[in-house]
């Protein structure tokens, strides 16, 4: 067990002893002795945290070293146990002081502020957490830990997205794009990897705020950097975005391309979220009426019996055959798979129109006339609804046919290949331009 461990698991609060490696320096033999007798003090907790204020007063008298500050660390911790969250943050302040100073090594130091950080965060208040990350970007910021800098302030801005606290999220986002600019406002080449990274927590907040405009804003500045390499869940989630902006504009074919892209980033990650997008992917393939089905490629096809998958694969099927009774029986009885997604649920009148429009091409195909009362059965909608259907077809070219609306009749006009009618078409051609030429020697 390593110092980080020490004092911190509820199921155990002792103290092992097992000792951390030995830095191989004989000086400061007497302080390593006391922060071990202190760590073994399992059963009093009030006199390990007094011997560990010994260690750390003598280790300030005799110049500061590793000691000290992880000495400092199980005060902290000490004072976390009993959530006396005034005291943890004079310690963690006293923690932060040997950072300032580079007592010790860089990576070890970042290490322990990740892991207090995250300590801290889990089990003191949103007020107390909110303070402990702000003192710590601070002293980094003195200290140049540009690195660290960056993803403190991102593990921040976390927490104020989950708090909802957007005001205090703006500030520090716009802190951190501007971090990724030179004098002139230009992005600096090597850091578009951090400026996606910034860019993907704006999406959150404005999607969180329904803030269309922002958001396609935003999605449009992600698209347009091209030096970075981003980890696939960060773009797997911008990519998503990409696609829900394009879906609310019922750019049907944009919007399968992105969730495409999100999928497959998504599976690279190891994401859950690939599942729930993949869903997102076959509705606008079959929004966008696309021939290809998108459950077809290789990295879709391992997903398709999952369960919430499998709903969205019958109602493909039951779309690509044109089978209205299953579609709508499909649609009825998968509410948990299907109609819980409020995202989905958005689009399904969306994805009814286009059925319904596909399903009267097939129906009608055989008729030269049809009545809508029939359409409208066959269909399970009502009469006015396919009226509506029938004329976006007949403007869209897909129908070549008239709307008798008195007798409630669709008129259809059926093409000929007759070779005959060709033949007599091309006769009468012939007379007539026989006749034109009779006719000017004629007159000449």
């Amino acid at each position: 067990m390593s110092d980080d461990d020490f004092m911190f698991d509820d199921e155990d609060e002792g103290f092992d002893l097992e000792y951390e490696e030995d830095d191989g320096e004989d000086e400061g033999v007497g302080i390593e002795t006391k922060y071990y007798n202190a760590k073994a003090q399992r059963d009093n907790p009030a006199a390990a945290l007094q011997e560990f204020a010994q260690v750390v007063e003598e280790d300030n008298a005799e110049g500061r070293s590793d000691w000290g500050f992880k000495a400092t660390k199980q005060i902290i911790k000490l004072h976390l146990r009993v959530k006396d969250f005034a005291k943890v943050l004079s310690a963690y302040d006293q923690m932060l002081d040997y950072v300032r100073s580079s007592i010790v090594a860089r990576n070890y130091a970042e290490k322990s502020i990740n892991n207090m950080l995250e300590r801290v965060s889990a089990a003191s208040s949103d007020e107390t957490s909110r303070e402990l990350f702000q003192r710590t970007l601070d002293v980094l910021k003195e200290t140049q830990s540009d690195r660290l800098w960056l993803r403190t302030s991102l593990r921040l801005a976390k927490i104020l997205l989950e708090q909802q606290q957007y005001d205090e999220l703006s500030k520090l986002l716009a802190k951190l794009k501007k971090s990724c600019e030179d004098d002139n406002g230009n992005l600096i080449m090597e850091r578009g990897t951090q400026l996606l990274e910034v860019n993907a927590v704006l999406l959150e907040m404005y999607e969180a705020q329904d803030m269309f405009r922002r958001l396609k804003e935003t999605y449009l500045q992600c698209e347009a950097v091209k030096s970075a390499v981003p980890h696939p869940r960060i773009m797997g989630y911008i990519r998503e975005c990409g696609g829900k902006i394009y879906m609310g504009e019922r750019n049907w074919s944009k919007a399968q391309a992105c969730f495409f892209d999100a999928f497959k980033n998504y599976d690279e990650a190891g994401s859950m979220q690939r599942v729930g997008v993949l869903k997102y992917l076959v509705l606008a393939s079959m929004l966008s009426e696309s021939e290809v089905n998108p459950l077809s490629s290789p990295e879709a096809k391992s997903y398709k019996n999952e369960p919430p998958v499998r709903a969205i694969i019958d109602l493909v099927e039951a779309y690509e055959s044109r089978d209205v009774q299953a579609f709508e029986r499909i649609l009825s009885s998968q509410q948990s798979d299907i109609m819980s997604d409020p995202f989905i649920r958005r689009y399904i009148v969306d994805l009814r129109r286009t059925f319904r429009m596909q399903a009267i091409e097939g129906i009608v195909l055989p008729y030269t006339r049809i009545r809508i009362a029939t359409l409208a059965k066959q269909l399970n909608t009502q009469v006015d609804e396919v009226e509506d259907l029938l004329i976006a077809l007949i403007l869209d070219n897909r129908l070549k046919g008239s709307i008798d609306q008195e007798k409630g009749t669709l008129l259809l006009q059926q093409e000929t290949t007759d070779k005959s009618q060709y033949e007599s078409l091309n006769k009468w051609s012939s007379n007539i331009e026989a006749l034109m030429t009779s006719s000017y020697a004629i007159l000449s």
